[in-house]
């Protein structure tokens, strides 16, 4: 059975955790998108909208007679009355409205003309729209709107294109009506002329005339009851209500648009998050760790900056720094057992506060009662002297095991202690705690004597409950490769978001060939507000001991 990696699965909980970690910048850019768009669309003119209602009937009114045998009018298709807007009769009728239309200057009223001309001749209509169908008997409700940023302008445009349209019905039903009555226009004169022909009528017309004048009867009965219905005739159309001026502008509304573009930009800025979550080979978090088959020992904060002179240390000893610290000394004593130990501390890269982790494990196990010494073996960046500062350079001196120098002649330093173990000294922190530095190297060139610090070490443990190596990062300098396999384990420091997976896998395997026992990783600089939330563990489960100052190294 081959072990599941990260890419044959869904990685949610990475997902959520890069979410969370930039909830900050997701919310900044949807403010910031909100902002701008309330802010433009504050400075538009508003613009009102009023309404019309129009009912379409089916079935026409009129001399019932003529109604079926000639003036039938077709029901309105669907689509046809919004078509209807964007005819020129429709638009000349309500263009010569606009000519006697109160509130409009002659300039407003020409820039008026010209957009429904232009909306025309484009297909599309914004200015007046028509909504609603109708069924397939003719029978329905529209809604005729119009626009505009003078509200009683608006009310009056709906309520001409109300009528405008009410009249382009009324001339379609009337087609019929009129080439009826102009073909019955043609018979009547033709019968008239034929009359004419076979002469005056007597008392007693002839068979033929008599025919004729039954003709011109029905014919002139006919032409009256079309003239008739001409003028009646309204169409499938007719007014419901009229607009009113409306109160309220319908655009812009700076509010809804600003939260339609906050919730975008948010949506879009968490995508980007996400995309970059998954293209990223960053370790962030313990289930990045989990698919190298590493153990997440324990997270510790981003430092404050520190203030009034305070060491480095004192402000690690507080807080949550303190009980994160602990938490991780606990841990790494649950995973070496009953071994002997030794703990070489390394990271990736430099700049991940691996030293700084370190001093802080050796205050931590100290406090905790444990005989603890605390070897500093990066010979070219040294840097314990700096953190310990006052209290290292007050420390009185101890002997290391096996040592016993002359006066004179004691070996204080790392190099010095290699060179004459007989004579190396620590100095003396803590009754618990012992420190060993290195001196500052002349070069660039510096290297630890691996086979005399292998020697040393051995020697120094038999007298010690813990002893701490501050090793340089693993892929800078070779040196961490060979104390390797002079430790019972091996603690990787992190920060997470900086050291990239490939970097990590290819540290694993430099140490395993090495035969290092990698215990896991500690991620340091977290953001202190993710502590509590963000792994499950971490700060909140490590106690101090009773008795001891949280500030004491």
């Amino acid at each position: 059975m081959h072990d599941r990696t990260p890419s044959d699965v869904i990685d949610l909980t990475r997902s959520l955790q890069a979410l969370r970690r930039s909830a900050w910048l997701i919310a900044l850019c949807a403010l910031v998108m909100g902002a701008a768009t309330y802010a433009y669309f504050k400075k538009q003119t508003p613009v009102f909208k009023a309404s019309t209602m129009i009912v379409s009937t089916g079935n026409q009114t009129g001399n019932q007679t003529v109604n079926q045998t000639l003036v039938s009018a077709p029901p309105l298709p669907s689509g046809a009355l919004q078509g209807a807007l964007l005819n020129l009769e429709v638009l000349r009728d309500i263009n010569a409205g606009l000519q006697h239309l109160p509130g409009l200057d002659a300039e407003a009223r020409a820039a008026l003309q010209r957009k429904l001309l232009s909306e025309a001749a484009a297909g599309r209509s914004s200015t007046v729209r028509v909504a609603g169908d109708v069924d397939m008997y003719g029978n329905g409700i529209y809604t005729v709107s119009a626009r505009h940023t003078n509200p009683q302008v608006a009310a009056q445009l709906a309520n001409l294109a109300s009528n405008a349209l009410i009249a382009w019905d009324a001339q379609r039903g009337l087609v019929k009506v009129s080439s009826a009555r102009r073909a019955l226009e043609v018979q009547l004169r033709d019968t008239e002329t034929r009359l004419e022909q076979l002469g005056p009528v007597g008392r007693t017309p002839t068979r033929d005339q008599l025919t004729l004048l039954n003709q011109q009867s029905s014919r002139t009965t006919d032409l009256n009851n079309l003239r008739a219905l001409e003028r009646a005739v309204v169409g499938s159309l007719s007014l419901v209500a009229q607009a009113v001026t409306p109160l309220k502008p319908v655009s812009p509304r700076p509010g809804r648009n600003a939260a339609v573009a906050a919730f975008f930009a948010m949506l879009v800025a968490a995508a980007l998050v996400l995309l970059r979550s998954s293209l990223s080979r960053m370790v962030s978090s313990d289930i990045d760790l989990r698919g190298m088959h590493l153990r997440l020992l324990g997270e510790v904060p981003r430092l404050r900056t520190v203030k009034n002179g305070q060491p480095v240390l004192a402000m690690m000893h507080r807080g949550k720094a303190a009980d994160s610290v602990t938490f991780l000394a606990s841990n790494i004593r649950g995973a070496l057992g009953q071994q002997p130990k030794t703990i070489m501390v390394t990271s990736l890269l430099p700049g991940e506060g691996k030293s700084t982790l370190v001093a802080g494990l050796a205050g931590s196990f100290a406090a905790g009662g444990l005989r603890t010494l605390l070897v500093e073996a990066d010979v070219r960046h040294p840097t314990q002297w700096g953190l310990w500062g006052l209290a290292a350079e007050t420390a009185s001196w101890v002997n290391l095991p096996l040592s016993a120098p002359f006066p004179g002649e004691e070996a204080r330093d790392l190099q010095a202690a290699l060179r004459n173990p007989e004579a190396a000294q620590a100095r003396r922190i803590t009754d618990h705690l012992h420190l060993v530095v290195t001196a500052p190297h002349e070069g660039s060139a510096g290297r630890l004597p691996t086979e005399a610090f292998r020697a040393a070490l051995n020697s120094w443990a038999q007298n010690y409950d813990v002893v701490l190596v501050d090793a340089p990062p693993a892929l800078a300098i070779s040196d961490p490769l060979e104390i390797a396999s002079m430790v019972s384990g091996i603690l990787i420091v992190l920060e997470p978001g900086k050291a990239n997976m490939s970097g990590v896998q290819r540290l694993l395997d430099a140490l395993e060939l090495a035969s290092g026992n990698v215990l896991g990783v500690a991620f340091n600089k977290i953001d202190p507000r993710h502590l509590v939330t963000g792994y499950g563990y971490g700060y909140g489960y490590g106690h101090r001991q009773a008795g001891v100052p949280a500030g004491r190294a």
